[in-house]
């Protein structure tokens, strides 16, 4: 986890309960997401709005047309005289004012006209068929075709953006509202997941342990692909610390084995050599109990530097049977000592193709192991068998109080040991061994109370003689 930590800004994993915190507020990536939203959806109203103004002036404009036109066709239809109150009329039907324009008697006005109705009126008589706007009025003129002048309409001019009195806000509010809320919405369905995804690992950094609720690992969408991919690279760099870590481990045995193996071996031998000696004597229990001790001194350092630095096995015919009598009767004195009783279940004969010096060794670290797991004493019990499918089978069992749930889930792991002064080999190196002969070593407790750990063994050659 420290290398996971290690990944994240330093100024959020040195405090991550405060980033924490600050990760469950509306942060910037809240603010970019929604408010461009809201921009655009005022951008589009009031596009929209100057869109439906101009399209109403167009309108507008069309419609003052085609009353100036309307009334030009009328008056040459009725044939009725231009006169003051024909334009009075004329602007009492249209709700416009209306005037003419005569040949010889110039402008015909209706009542009310104002001095600027007078001066754009002669300005869009000037500017025939063309509407001339001069705030706050609008006027166009329209030619008579029977020669006898022209009529002019005049209206006021709204602006753009005019509403009318029965104009309501109420719609234009609702649309309003309703679109910076589907925005808001949008907003916390994409960031509200990234903020949890955010929370979740800043509580990993401070917590030591990372576990994403699966409604963001289950996602099938891009949110969903980044935490999973959080997760795997996590794992990915917990393995690779816990690989760093074992290395270190091995370098540091392989360097203490070296350097102990040449000083210790050769003072072994000697102890072994002269207890050997002792024993010829018949001097008594001593030289047997000297020779034992240095043996165990040997097996030892050998399995320093089988752990440390792995070879392939020495392969050569190997009968399991004599090698197990002999390490019974090897052990002989360290089984009496702790009144433990060593049976062996085994064929008459039974060959493999080995490493009988690591194979022998794989055995006594599993006897001792469970001498180990029985301070009262107690029975141990060593089966052999043959594999129907080719290879062999063994298992080792005691009487002890059995593995606990942690020591099965670390079973064989190098330097993993629950007991006092362990150092976490002799499993390690049995499992070591066993792969090495294409086999595989398992831990399991017996229902009866103890407990078995289960081997086998996979060479080319086998031969068993029942």
């Amino acid at each position: 986890m420290d290398n996971f930590c290690s990944c994240l800004p330093h100024h959020l994993s040195k405090n991550p309960s405060k980033s924490a915190t600050a990760s469950r507020s509306r942060g910037g990536l809240f603010r970019r997401f929604i408010l461009p939203q809201i921009l655009i959806t005022a951008a589009a109203g009031t596009v929209g709005l100057l869109w439906e103004a101009s399209q109403q002036r167009k309108l507008d404009r069309e419609r003052m047309a085609e009353v100036a036109t309307a009334n030009a066709r009328f008056l040459e239809q009725v044939k009725v005289p231009r006169s003051r109150l024909m334009a009075e009329n004329l602007s009492v039907i249209t709700g416009s004012r209306v005037g003419f324009f005569l040949p010889d008697e110039g402008l015909v006005e209706g009542r009310g006209w104002s001095s600027q109705d007078r001066s754009i009126a002669r300005l869009a008589k000037e500017r025939e068929h063309e509407i001339v706007v001069e705030h706050p009025l609008r006027a166009l003129c329209q030619p008579i075709t029977d020669r006898r002048g022209s009529i002019v309409v005049i209206e006021p001019s709204r602006p753009l953006l005019a509403f009318s009195s029965n104009f309501s806000f109420v719609p234009l509010l609702g649309i309003t509202i309703v679109a910076i809320t589907a925005a808001f919405l949008i907003a916390r369905s994409v960031v509200g997941p990234l903020q949890k995804l955010a929370h979740s690992v800043f509580s990993a950094s401070a917590n030591h342990e990372m576990s994403l609720p699966g409604s963001l690992t289950g996602r099938q969408d891009e949110i969903g692909i980044l935490a999973r991919t959080l997760v795997e690279e996590r794992d990915a760099l917990l393995n690779e610390q816990q690989l760093r870590r074992h290395a270190e481990k091995m370098a540091l045995l392989g360097q203490l084995a070296t350097s102990l193996a040449h000083e210790i071996k050769n003072p072994a031998a000697a102890i072994i050599m002269h207890a050997k000696s002792l024993e010829e004597q018949g001097t008594g229990p001593e030289g047997t109990f000297i020779r034992e001790d240095g043996e165990h001194i040997t097996s030892l350092v050998n399995q320093w530097l089988f752990v440390a630095r792995p070879e392939p096995p020495r392969v050569s015919e190997t009968d399991l049977v004599p090698l197990l009598r002999s390490l019974k009767d090897k052990l002989g004195s360290l089984l009496e000592f702790h009144r433990c009783r060593l049976e062996l279940i085994v064929p008459d004969r039974l060959s493999i193709d080995g490493d009988a010096q690591r194979i022998e060794q794989t055995f006594r670290n599993l006897i001792d192991n469970a001498v180990k797991a029985m301070p009262r004493g107690g029975t141990i019990r060593v089966e052999l068998a043959r594999r129907g499918s080719g290879g062999i089978e063994f298992s080792v069992s005691d009487e002890g109080p059995g593995f606990s749930e942690s020591a099965l889930r670390h079973f064989g792991e190098t330097f993993y040991s629950e007991r006092e002064g362990g150092m976490g080999l002799g499993l390690a190196l049995a499992k070591g061994v066993v792969e090495s002969h294409g086999g595989r070593l398992s831990a399991e407790n017996l229902p009866g109370g103890g407990a078995r750990v289960n081997g086998t063994m996979d060479r080319d050659r086998t031969t068993a003689h029942d």
